[in-house]
This record gives C-alpha cells, structure tokens and sequence, in this order.
C-alpha cells in the first residue's frame, strides 16, 4: 500500500493510500481529539469546504481523516499569492459564520477544558501558511485542527495575516500594509489598521500558551521549546515590533490616497 510520512502536525503523521484514491490521513491523538471531531462534524455538516471528513480510529489507535490535496507552503522562504491570501482570508470567515452557533460546552481543548465566554466562537487556532492548502494559486482547505478551541475571531485572522501577508519577515512596509488591506477586505468586518493591532495581541497569547503547554507537559509544545522554535519565533515578534509603525504609516497613506 502507498505509504508516506507527512511532516508537521503535533505527531506522527501518514498518508495511507494514494492521492486522489480515497487516500487517508493517519494523525497521533490527544485528550482534545473527540472535542475536535466534534468540531469538524459540525463543518462537514453545515457545508463547509476544505475541511477533512473524520473516518474514526485505526488499529493503533491513531485518528483517520479524508487526505486533502494541494500544496502547503512555507512562511520562511515563500510566500502565497494574492489570490490564494484573499482567498484564505475569505474562507477564514465562512468558517467563523459556520461555527458561530456551535456551543458545545465545556470540552477538553488543546489548551484544558474550556468553554466559550461572551464574543468567542470556536478557533482553528492555528491558521498559518503551513497549513493552508493550495491548488492552482487557489486557497483549497485547512488542516491540523488539533490547537482548535475557544478564541475571538480577530485572533484567528490575526495569525492568518502573520504568516500570510507575511508580517513574520521582513518585506517593504507599502506591500505588507497592501496585503494586509487585501486579506481585511476579503475577510470583511475589520480595518486594516486593527487587525495589524490584533497581530501583536495575538503574538502575546502564543507566548502564554506556551508556557501553559510546558507547565502542562503538553508533548507537541515540549517539542516546539527543544527544537528552538520558540526561540525563533520570539526573535520574528522582536522584528515585527521594529517594523510595525511603518506598516501603521502605509496603512495611513493607503487610506489618503
């Protein structure tokens, strides 16, 4: 049978089968994985695009999911197009429109049990660039919902944008607050200038989660501390925070023009 190591994720990952066969993915669980099949049985069924379909468990006690096709792309060396970036941006809130009336209560999230406060849907939490899929220069669909769980909406943009526009490396200040603009357009329901806001909050929340998934023992953030990941990330937000009153300042003349 075709069989391929997929790297990412918080675990083990695998493809079994081949692409465009009814292929399947095989992920390593956690407590937090029935409150995320929950979740996206609630996408599927509510008709949400680019989202994988859960088949259950295998014999080794690893989650199956639909293998979805495209290509992934990394924050530090590419870049998605306009297209794909709107696209995402677009999709992001068809998901937080869907979720909206998902209120499942207090389940067992990534982060602990949790349940929504006043203002929170439900949160991919992790909608980076590394987890977009894309066909064609079109954005197809999002994958690693394990980080999903309760947030504000804004965060989830906010993190979109950081590694989409990209904000997380350095590029002209006129470009990131032109993407930036395209990504808050399509998205719809906030201004440019305070999603760039919401960016460094959102930054500050990774950091807390950190820290509570290392006080926790939480493998996958063990893994991201000893592979220096942290690290490199810190340094990113360093670099943003340098750069972020210009970016403010494009936005302005953006809106003079």
């Amino acid at each position: 049978m075709d069989t391929e190591y997929l790297p990412g994720g918080s675990g083990g990952v695998w493809r079994i089968g081949a692409p465009g066969d009814d292929a399947r993915v095989h992920r390593s669980t956690g407590p937090w994985t029935p409150a995320v099949h929950r979740l996206l049985e609630h996408l599927r069924e509510h008709g949400l695009d680019g989202v994988p379909r859960v088949h259950g468990f295998d014999d080794e006690g690893r989650e199956v999911l639909d293998y979805l096709p495209g290509e992934t792309l990394d924050p530090e060396t590419e870049q998605a197009g306009d297209r794909a970036l709107a696209s995402a941006a677009a999709w992001l809130r068809r998901f937080h429109d869907v979720v909206s009336d998902f209120r499942p209560g207090p389940l067992e999230w990534r982060q602990g049990v949790q349940d929504l406060s006043d203002g929170q849907v439900i949160c991919h939490n992790d909608p980076g660039l590394y987890n977009w899929l894309v066909v064609r220069g079109d954005f197809a669909g999002m994958i690693d919902w394990d980080r999903a769980g309760p947030g504000r909406p804004v965060d989830d943009i906010a993190f979109l944008v950081w590694s989409g526009v990209p904000l997380l490396r350095e590029i002209p200040a006129a470009e990131a607050a032109r993407r930036l603009a395209l990504a808050a357009e399509a998205y719809g329901a906030v201004e440019p200038v305070d999603l760039l806001e919401a960016v460094d909050a959102r930054m500050g929340l990774i950091a807390r989660r950190w820290r509570a998934g290392i006080e926790r023992g939480d493998p996958g953030t063990l893994a991201l501390r000893d592979s220096g990941a942290m690290d490199r990330h810190l340094a990113k937000v360093r670099g943003f925070d340098a750069r972020r009153e210009a970016i403010r300042a494009a936005l302005g003349r953006r809106r003079r023009a």
